[in-house]
C-alpha cells in the first residue's frame, strides 16, 4: 500500500478517535436501567450495579433509573448518557457488548465485543461486562461543560395554575475533604479519579446524606461488622477477628480496602451506596454485602 494512503487511514482513524473521546468528555452522567432485555429481574446477574461501579470508577456520575438525580441532571438530561448492555450469548460463551446513547437516542458509542467461558452465569456476564467496558476504559475521559450540549434541550417553563405554595429553595452544601492516610498502595488507588469534592445536594429542604459506613453487613457467604478505629475502619468476621482496614478517600462513599486474611492483599475500592449497602470490585467480581 502506498504511503500515502497508509498516512491517510491513520489520520482518518485518529479523527475518529478523537472525536469519540470528545463526544463522552461532553457528558457528565451516565444512566443504567434497573433491568435490561436480556435479563429477568432487576440487577440480575449484578450486572447493572457493576456496569455503575465502573462508570464511576471512570469518573462518570452514574445513576439507576431508580436512584434520586442531581439538579442540573433533571434541567438538562442531554448531559447524560443512557447505557445499554446487549446480550449475543450462545451455548458456549457469554457475549456482551456496551451501547452509549445521547439524550436524542442517538449511538455514541458501542464497544468492542466482551466474551467469556465461565459456566456460571454471574461470573459469565461480569467477565464479559468488565472485557466489553476495557473499550471505555481505555479511552480518555474528563467531563468538560461544554455549552454545544447544554444547548441540546430547552426545557419549556411550567407555570403553577393552582397555587400550590411555593417551594422551598435548592441549596447545595459542600463537604470537606476527608484527608487519605500516607500509604504508597493506598495512594496508588487514590488518582484524581477519587479526589472530587463531594456535593451534598438538598432538594426541597430535604437533605440527601450519605449513610455511615459502620454497621453490620451480610452476603450469601459471610457477615462482617464494620466500626471506626482511629483515622481508618476495621472489619471484623462473626468471630470478632479483625480480617480488613478501610482507609477514607476524599469521596464520602469510596473507601480503599485491604483484606488481612487473604492471599490477595492488593487493596480494594469498596463503594458504599445510596441504600447503605456495601460494594467491593474483587478481581472477576463485585461483591454485595447488604445492611442488616
Amino acid at each position: 500500500m502506498q504511503p500515502k494512503k497508509l498516512f491517510l487511514i491513520g489520520f482518518l482513524l485518529s479523527v475518529i478517535t478523537l472525536n469519540a473521546q470528545t463526544d463522552l468528555n461532553a457528558y457528565k452522567y451516565v444512566t443504567i436501567p434497573n433491568r435490561f432485555d436480556f435479563q429477568k429481574s432487576d440487577d440480575a446477574y449484578q450486572v447493572n450495579s457493576l456496569l455503575k461501579f465502573l462508570f464511576n470508577k471512570k469518573g462518570f456520575e452514574a445513576f439507576l433509573t431508580n436512584e434520586i438525580f442531581p439538579i442540573d441532571f433533571k434541567t438538562n438530561p442531554c448531559l447524560s448518557l443512557n447505557a445499554k448492555v446487549v446480550d449475543e450469548s450462545n451455548m458456549f460463551k457469554t457475549k456482551v457488548f456496551i451501547e452509549l446513547y445521547n439524550c436524542q437516542n442517538q449511538l455514541v458509542l458501542k464497544t468492542e465485543l466482551g466474551e467469556s467461558r465461565e459456566k456460571e452465569l454471574k461470573k459469565g456476564f461480569q467477565e464479559a461486562v468488565r472485557i466489553a467496558f476495557t473499550t471505555i476504559e481505555n479511552m480518555p475521559y474528563k467531563f468538560t461543560d461544554d455549552k454545544r450540549i447544554k444547548d441540546i434541550i430547552v426545557l419549556p417553563e411550567i407555570k403553577n395554575t393552582i397555587n400550590e405554595p411555593v417551594k422551598a429553595s435548592q441549596e447545595v452544601i459542600q463537604v470537606d475533604e476527608i484527608p487519605v492516610p500516607e500509604n504508597n498502595e493506598v495512594a496508588a488507588m487514590t488518582d484524581k479519579k477519587y479526589q472530587e469534592k463531594v456535593i451534598v445536594i438538598a432538594e426541597n429542604a430535604a437533605k440527601i446524606k450519605v449513610p455511615s459506613i459502620e454497621g453490620v453487613f451480610a452476603s450469601a457467604a459471610k457477615t462482617i461488622a464494620i466500626a471506626k478505629q482511629g483515622n481508618q475502619y476495621i472489619i471484623s468476621d462473626k468471630q470478632q477477628n479483625v480480617i480488613g482496614i478501610l482507609y477514607p478517600t476524599s469521596q464520602a462513599n469510596y473507601f480503599i480496602l485491604k483484606w488481612l486474611q487473604s492471599d490477595d492483599n492488593t487493596p480494594k475500592l469498596l463503594f458504599l451506596n445510596e441504600a447503605g449497602d456495601v460494594v467491593i470490585d474483587e478481581k472477576q467480581s463485585v461483591l454485595k454485602y447488604n445492611r442488616m
